[in-house]
């Protein structure tokens, strides 16, 4: 897959420090095992890897279309989990330079620089590039600093565009900041909630979805998972 074209002044990054957050690493695939690095806690909020297993768990394994794109990437781990699982390639957005160091050293990590692209940019600007290119996403995650509250922005935005998002959109948000059923032309499909933090995934489909907090996409019980930040 040909990457999008991106300025010059997208790829340029000041190097800053960046620190452990806890056990950041790939779950499964390719690239399981690999340890990640992440920004500090006022820059990023990274998924925990538990959370993370039952995201990905709850898209399945359907990686069909190739493309993934994370709007907010902080660490990079969602997007990088993604390649490591089969997709084709990956964007990987963000505005702050120590994110953006972060994300960098975690796709040599993970040898990933021929799949990866880091771009520089606010998420609007981001989108408004794929789109101007009419490219076709598999998946798209959203996990914005919850400071923004900006899940449903997104959500209209992404509904709005000629973009076709083959899979979905993945939601990860506070359980107790309720997203609402269908944004425009999305419908929420699954949600899950694992303690403190939920996981919302949109389709462009019509018709409403299950919405079974707590519970696993086995239908078994969800539990509280320790350590959540």
């Amino acid at each position: 897959m040909a990457f999008l074209p991106v300025r010059a002044r997208y790829d340029t990054v000041v190097v800053t420090c960046c620190c452990e957050v806890g056990e950041v690493r790939i779950i499964a695939g390719a690239w399981r095992g690999c340890r990640l690095t992440a920004p500090a806690k006022e820059v990023a909020r990274p998924t925990t890897d538990r959370v993370k297993e039952a995201m990905f768990n709850l898209m399945g394994w359907d990686w069909s279309g190739g493309l993934a794109v994370d709007l907010f990437a902080g660490s990079g781990a969602l997007g990088l989990e993604a390649l490591s699982r089969g997709a084709e390639a990956a964007i990987l957005v963000d505005t702050d330079p120590r994110s953006l160091a972060a994300i960098r050293e975690n796709v040599r990590r993970c040898r990933a620089e021929g799949r990866a692209q880091v771009w520089r940019m606010d998420w609007q600007l981001a989108w408004r590039k794929i789109a101007s290119s009419c490219a076709e996403v598999g998946w798209v995650f959203v996990d914005p600093p919850y400071r923004l509250d900006a899940w449903e922005r997104v959500l209209a935005v992404l509904a709005m565009s000629p973009v076709t998002i083959r899979h979905g959109v993945v939601c990860e948000h506070p359980r107790a900041r309720v997203l609402p059923d269908a944004v425009r032309g999305l419908s929420r499909v699954k949600h899950r909630a694992y303690g403190d933090i939920a996981v919302s995934i949109y389709r462009p489909v019509a018709g409403t979805g299950d919405s079974e907090e707590g519970r696993g996409d086995d239908g078994a019980a969800g539990r509280d998972l320790p350590g959540q930040l």
